[in-house]
């Protein structure tokens, strides 16, 4: 396959007549004898654009391929994405099954996302971490991931540690003003990439017997990582000149993604008014927690005092390990859901390309043979003084470890991703994009915070009401991450504004605090968690008032999950077809 991604016309010409199913045109639009035809061409193309996500969706068709921002790569992708949205636009009704409706809506819905990033907010001229995490997630998945033999991925590795100067040179040449906040962001992820090739790379394939591939890739990650640190340097270099503002969307193109994306039609003020009263519906939960803790303590103090209570550094993964256990055996005797056959789950140390607290890396349901799956968390680094250490590991208190064990292992993301090898088509078995692209989150990650709260309320850890509060101290924080996403990106607040809203509401440290404000101004739609977690309760609910004595806890999350990721108007329409309910109120 080239490496030049073809124009629509190239494509219709070339690829079309390869597709099982595809019919050759009469006035230049491509037609299929099938949907899945038509899903199997959008998604081997969209690879070509961005190999990276395809390779961790299990796509690994264009392993070889790094991404080009080039304006005549972008070009032909928006020319690509608007033929795309007028095929699938043009499969009549009667051509689709029920289940089919559901995914086009998905599908063209991501499509309107893709093109209002591309060609509105123009993410490609903003931020440089687009550019580092194709880097980061290209390699780290070829590392990872056993999708091929150890010497196969080595040489897609090194055509993509070939291309790192291009993209870079195309990172320098298309993101011109970056705001303050995406440069520092930037910085820290180009030290982790650097870290990777410099130390990762060589560890992942330390036991490869051929030498002289391994000589060979570690001298082209060598030269690669000269441009990164260059750039690393060059970025540094313009934090102090570079502009605190410059990162809102525009509270038009906020509501455009949650529509596009979440197919969520609501105005950001209603959505603002949804978390400003949940916000004071679980401010007095909170409150009413703690003083059962300690009636003679503020609920702030309470939670400090929790905070305090966590492992050492050095002992978080193995806490880690623990509570993974403790959770499948709690989901087993308590009938929440069958589990399916699976392969186990590796908790590890986060890599340092790797940002964040805790991530779930499952094998993806696309994958032909399952991949060994990860379980990051982020310990303590070794040069961190005392108090850097435990300001860091307070977020892992040990019932807030608990509850982010849920949301990223059972019955979260990993668990999900397991039924969803049971997905019909491929729509919603995938995920399509990585922050800051788009992204339909309120399925993922609504499903996962959902699972949190479930879990306590079906009585995980019932006798110790310190995990209940920890949930809801984490309800808080997703409830402040809707409210941020807007504020910010209607450039009503600044992200010290934000900082405060985190500080005062979800009881947040100051560094906590600020780090999620930070995400908000790359992730404008972060609000998807906590807009997905009441969207899948009310759906429950709406679900079992139709079933009245028929329904089944367990039988609702099995479907849920076996229907795959989606937005919850979906997952309302694969559950109760033709309903009219409302997602949200």
């Amino acid at each position: 396959m080239s490496k030049v991604v073809a124009t629509w016309a190239l494509v219709a010409s070339s690829i079309f007549a390869s597709i099982s199913g595809a019919q050759q045109p009469t006035d230049g639009q491509p037609r299929f004898s099938s949907f899945s035809a038509a899903v199997d061409l959008y998604l081997d193309t969209f690879a070509q654009f961005h190999p990276s996500i395809a390779a961790g969706n299990g796509l690994h068709t264009h392993d070889d391929l790094l991404e080009d921002y080039s304006l005549n790569s972008i070009s032909k992708e928006t020319h690509w994405l608007h033929k795309s949205r007028q095929m699938f636009d043009s499969i009549p009704d009667a051509d689709l099954s029920s289940d089919e409706r559901v995914d086009r809506r998905i599908i063209t819905g991501i499509i309107d996302g893709w093109l209002l990033d591309l060609n509105t907010v123009q993410t490609w001229k903003k931020n440089p971490m687009i550019y580092v995490a194709s880097i980061s997630d290209g390699l780290h998945d070829l590392m990872t991931m056993e999708s091929a033999p150890a010497e196969v991925r080595m040489r897609h590795i090194q055509h993509k540690l070939r291309s790192i100067p291009r993209l870079i040179a195309q990172a320098r040449h298309n993101v011109t003003n970056p705001p303050r906040v995406f440069i520092e962001q930037s910085v820290t992820m180009l030290q982790g990439v650097s870290d990777l090739l410099s130390h990762d790379l060589a560890l992942a394939f330390a036991d490869v017997s051929d030498k002289p591939l391994k000589v060979e890739m570690l001298h082209d990650a060598q030269i690669a990582n000269g441009h990164v640190a260059k750039y690393a340097r060059e970025l540094t270099a313009l934090i102090q000149k570079s502009s605190t503002k410059g990162y809102a969307i525009g509270t038009q193109s906020l509501e455009a993604r949650y529509r596009a994306e979440e197919l969520i039609d609501l105005p950001a003020r209603q959505l603002l008014d949804i978390g400003t009263r949940e916000l004071v519906k679980t401010q007095a939960q909170f409150a009413a927690i703690a003083h059962q803790i300690d009636p003679m303590k503020t609920p702030s103090d309470v939670w400090r005092s929790i905070e305090a209570d966590h492992p050492l550094k050095g002992d978080l993964v193995p806490a880690a390990r623990a509570v993974v256990t403790d959770l499948f055996e709690f989901i087993a005797s308590h009938d929440l859901l069958r589990l399916p056959a699976r392969e186990p789950v590796e908790v590890a140390p986060a890599p340092a390309y790797d940002i964040g607290m805790a991530s779930m890396h499952s094998s993806p349901p696309l994958e032909t043979h399952p991949v060994k799956s990860f379980y990051y968390i982020t310990d303590a680094q070794e040069h961190w003084s005392t108090e850097q250490s435990n300001a860091w590991l307070e977020r892992f208190n040990y019932p807030t470890l608990a509850d982010v064990t849920a949301h990223e292992v059972a019955p979260g993301h990993y668990v999900h991703s397991l039924y969803m090898r049971q997905t019909r088509g491929k729509i919603r078995k995938i995920w399509i994009g990585l922050n800051p692209f788009p992204q339909p989150s309120s399925g993922q990650d609504g499903w996962a915070h959902y699972a949190e709260q479930m879990i306590s309320d079906e009585g995980f850890h019932s006798d110790d009401p310190r995990y209940r509060l920890a949930q809801t101290a984490e309800a808080l924080t997703r409830i402040c991450r809707l409210i941020a996403g807007i504020q910010l990106h209607s450039e009503e607040w600044s992200v010290d504004d934000a900082t405060k809203l985190f500080m005062e509401q979800a009881h947040l440290g100051q560094g906590a605090a600020r780090h999620e404000a930070v995400r908000g101004t790359y992730d404008p739609t972060y609000g998807g968690y906590f807009l997905g977690k009441l969207a899948a309760f009310k759906l429950r609910q709406d679900y079992q008032n139709e079933l009245g004595g028929e329904f089944r806890l367990a039988t609702f999350h099995e479907r849920v999950m076996t229907n795959g990721i989606a937005p919850w108007w979906a997952h309302r329409q694969l559950l109760m077809p033709g309903n009219v309910g409302t997602v949200l109120e």
